[in-house]
């Protein structure tokens, strides 16, 4: 089968592998459509913790069930599917509490051998799995894994009717946080991050307002947007100011809640984080609640996800987009790379 692997640092080679079996309690999935995430960008710089070359990455996907391997129940050929980044074990603490998310004996997809979703065939588990409509769009359902997450984050402070939320980071978990949000029922949702066409991409998913960090002070400018602090601020960039920002842009007894990962050790304001009474919330994955209620608001049409999409691509051209996504005088919103779709088919339901 084609796929493309990371052969090392900042390289991306479409080539042919072998494809996996359907093996006894997996399910064999013809990819459709597949998301380049932010950890996939981590991986081709060489900056993941555990994802290194070689590897082929990927795991914000949807596809077609190929084959049903011995013991598997509750899936069939032909249905559509999404899948977690992982298969949790079942049987630690965790699992066992209803916290398979922060299950401590996880197997991760790029891991250890475990073929990402930039390939014409996965491998699953069936507790990773999930079942989408038949009807829905294959792209959406791509889009499934990081929206859930983005749900599982927000959600973990609670309704937010009457509540305003501050978004740093409008990648595509920045993005799906203000989506959550405005699931959720924020009053006012403020999202920051670097140039304009961020700022076009965040209004057209319904933010309220938009800060340009290049611009003026980003603090003094997100507080008025917002008509003051924030209730809750989302952390969901990694640069090495922005646990400070998020102290001093929330209001005395709100919360914080930190979604994204940090290359090195972040600078933290303790004192205000004391003497505000702020709670810091970490959100790590998301849950089989999570992935079930996404595709229930995909189904019922609740959810325009398509502006998320900024460029559609076939799987030949992985190398190619996250050089994209490794330039840093370029805006990129989610790349969607196309591996048995036409992405031609697609162009109209984003920008080229």
């Amino acid at each position: 089968m084609n796929a493309a692997v990371l052969t090392d640092r900042r390289s991306i080679v479409h080539r042919g592998i072998d494809a996996p079996e359907a093996a006894p309690g997996r399910l064999l999935v013809r990819v459709s459509v597949t998301g380049i995430c932010g950890s996939d960008l981590a991986a081709y710089r060489g900056t993941h913790p555990y994802k290194t070359a070689p590897a082929v990455l990927g795991h914000e996907f949807s596809g077609v069930v190929e084959s049903v391997g011995a013991g598997v129940t509750g899936f069939a050929p032909g249905e559509l599917v999404c899948s977690a980044a992982f298969s949790h074990c079942d049987a630690c603490p965790e699992c066992e509490r209803g916290a398979p998310h922060l299950c401590t004996a996880k197997l991760n997809l790029s891991h250890l051998g475990w073929t990402g979703s930039f390939a014409e065939l996965i491998s699953l588990r069936p507790n990773m799995t999930h079942r989408l409509p038949g009807g829905l769009h294959p792209v959406a359902g791509a889009l499934v894994e990081p929206l859930s997450i983005g749900l599982h984050a927000v959600r973990l402070v609670g309704p937010g009717t009457g509540r305003k939320a501050l978004v740093l980071g409008s990648g595509t978990i920045g993005l799906s946080c203000l989506i959550a949000a405005r699931q959720l029922h924020y009053d006012t949702v403020v999202c920051v991050d670097v140039g304009p066409d961020k700022g076009e991409l965040v209004r057209r998913l319904g933010a309220d307002g938009y800060v340009d960090a290049l611009d003026g002070a980003p603090r003094r400018d997100a507080l008025a947007a917002l008509g003051g602090s924030a209730d809750v601020v989302v952390i969901a960039a990694g640069y090495p100011d922005v646990t400070d920002q998020a102290l001093h842009a929330v209001r005395p007894g709100g919360d914080i809640v930190v979604v994204s990962y940090f290359e090195g050790r972040p600078r933290v304001d303790l004192n205000t984080l004391v003497g505000h009474e702020v709670t810091v919330h970490g959100s790590a994955l998301s849950t089989p609640r999570d992935f079930a209620d996404v595709i229930g608001l995909l189904s019922a049409g609740t959810l325009d996800v398509f502006p998320m999409i900024t460029h559609h691509l076939p799987l030949a051209d992985a190398d190619a987009a996250l050089r994209l996504m490794d330039r840093s005088d370029v805006s990129t919103g989610k790349i969607m790379l196309h591996v048995s779709t036409d992405p031609g088919e697609f162009a109209n339901e984003g920008k080229k």
